[in-house]
């Protein structure tokens, strides 16, 4: 069946409809493709115009350009009543139809297949109403619809506490490494330093005092085997001949800039990253924490790509604890992330086991009846 016929789909306001004001005060919220995943409010004046287009709880909206184009939104009951951009069609099904079920249809693979074969532009991506109307959407009766998306909400809801649990951690390690990495563990005297207060024990030091900047080099003359080669995004491949063996911090020498990465083992690093090695007097992981903590894009030395260079960083002035302090500052962030690695890795299965279900259930392959048996 073609979504168009279980779902009346409209475009919202266009711009020339569009007065935008300051807040809400003013006028009134302007729902827009951007606040699918984030919550960037705009508000525009409410005239007649404005009140002929709105949404409610339970339509659905797809993105219908830009980067995001084709992903699609449930809306909210905070929403209920706001107008819609012209960017973000609504898609309102009709009676003896559930709309959660649409919802994950249309973020199925299935859908996301014919959107490719449709959309239109060279610049950006374009998704007309009538492209979106022939979306064919498989439809089993009502009950077995609304058992499948309380089957996949309730993955997802796992998903979002997970989620949750992940930001609550960040912004713990966050805290603690403003905390600790400024006051330490136990200290009662303080001293001012180059970087304000610090416990009277420390040192401030220069980062190319205490480590060495290592180059990364081409791999591409070796040959396969089980080394990973690092590049600013993560592992890029594996080799035979590593470039480093140990602990080491690796830092974007251009591009990615600001994601320090810690390193253990053997590997090898491409020229936009450089590593750490010959470290004196201070502990690698201590490193990685301190580079977490540091605006790099501060000390860009380039207006287009950001870049670092061995002069840019060398000079950059650090805290330095006793090694003993490090090691205890080391043994609370590895505890911080080895929970964030766990909740991660948590959070990928669930979302393996979402796309298992979605390529089952919104196939047809699996069909669940309402006594919650599954029939193959």
């Amino acid at each position: 069946m073609n979504l168009g016929d279980i779902a009346d789909i409209k475009r919202g306001l266009a711009s020339q409809h569009l007065n935008y004001v300051e807040n809400s005060d003013e006028g009134i919220r302007l729902i827009r493709i951007n606040d699918f995943k984030s919550n960037s409010p705009k508000f525009i004046e409410e005239t007649e115009e404005t009140k002929k287009l709105t949404v409610r709880k339970g339509d659905l909206l797809m993105a219908g350009t830009g980067a995001t184009a084709g992903i699609s939104f449930l809306v909210k009951e905070l929403w209920d009543g706001l107008p819609f951009s012209y960017n973000a069609p609504r898609i309102r099904v009709k009676e003896g139809n559930d709309s959660k079920y649409i919802y994950y249809v249309l973020n199925s693979d299935k859908i996301k297949k014919q959107q490719n074969k449709l959309f239109t532009g060279n610049a950006q991506p374009f998704l007309d109403t009538r492209a979106m109307a022939s979306f064919k959407i498989p439809v089993p009766p009502l009950p077995e619809q609304q058992k499948i998306a309380e089957i996949l909400s309730t993955v997802d809801a796992k998903i979002e506490v997970i989620d949750q649990q992940i930001t609550e951690t960040q912004e713990l390690k966050k805290g603690l490494m403003q905390r600790l990495l400024t006051k330490g563990i136990g200290h009662t005297e303080f001293k001012d330093s180059p970087l304000g207060k610090i416990p009277k024990s420390w040192e401030v030091v220069k980062i190319g005092d205490v480590l060495t900047l290592g180059g990364g080099k081409d791999y591409k003359h070796l040959s396969e085997g089980n080394i990973p080669v690092y590049g600013t995004g993560g592992v890029m491949t594996y080799v035979d001949e590593y470039l480093y063996d140990g602990e080491s911090v690796g830092i974007g020498r251009k591009g990615t800039i600001d994601k320090p990465v810690f390193l253990n083992g053997k590997f090898w690093t491409v020229d936009t990253l450089f590593y750490t090695h010959s470290f004196v007097g201070v502990i690698p992981f201590y490193v990685y924490v301190v580079f977490q903590s540091i605006n790099w894009r501060k000390h860009s030395e380039a207006t287009g790509v950001p870049s670092l260079s061995r002069s840019i960083i060398d000079p950059i002035r650090i805290p330095l604890p006793s090694l003993t302090e490090q090691n205890k500052i080391v043994d609370i962030f590895q505890s911080i992330d080895e929970k964030l690695e766990v909740l991660l890795e948590k959070k990928t299965n669930y979302q393996e086991l979402k796309q298992g279900l979605m390529q089952q259930l919104l196939t047809g392959k699996v069909r669940v009846q309402l006594n919650n048996t599954i029939i193959v």
